[in-house]
């Protein structure tokens, strides 16, 4: 007589506590714990005030590469597209440009350059303090160059 295994399916209902904590786990996922504690890692490795510091100054550089680059300057070069920075600079520069930016940032785009656009003339950047450096803001400045060269042929 063959063996026979006897299985018993029993299919129970969920039942939630009301609101979120219904949806609480007990033991978080591998898979988001790692993430987080890399991050936490890298961030006790400086401080708060730090991050700031570099972020005032990488801004501050950023702000001084487009004032002296790209504002206009009609008796020189009257053809040449300039920016103009709109708002404060803490933390973000928002950028206006006096040509269309839908060519500016796709060719901003296909050269890597993370950025947000504000339609009809407006781009906003922020370098961020963590892991942008002083060289990457000077590398954005030559390849916002050769992206208005581009967009206005």
């Amino acid at each position: 007589m063959p063996n026979v295994i006897r299985v018993s399916l029993v299919f129970s209902v969920l039942e939630l506590q009301p609101g979120v904590s219904g949806f609480r786990l007990s033991n978080q996922s591998i898979l988001l714990v790692c993430p987080l504690q890399a991050s936490l890692q890298v961030f006790a490795m400086t401080s708060m005030q730090a991050l700031r510091r570099k972020s005032l100054l990488l801004t501050g550089y950023l702000e001084y590469l487009i004032q002296h680059h790209y504002t206009e300057d009609a008796a020189v070069q009257p053809e040449k597209p300039h920016v103009r920075i709109i708002t404060p600079s803490d933390p973000q520069l928002s950028l206006s440009f006096s040509v269309p930016i839908g060519k500016v940032f796709k060719e901003l785009e296909k050269r890597g350059v993370a950025l947000d656009t504000r339609e009809p003339s407006v781009l906003r950047l922020a370098p961020v303090p963590l892991y942008n450096t002083f060289r990457d803001v000077h590398t954005f400045i030559q390849t916002l160059g050769s992206a208005l060269t581009s967009s206005c042929q």
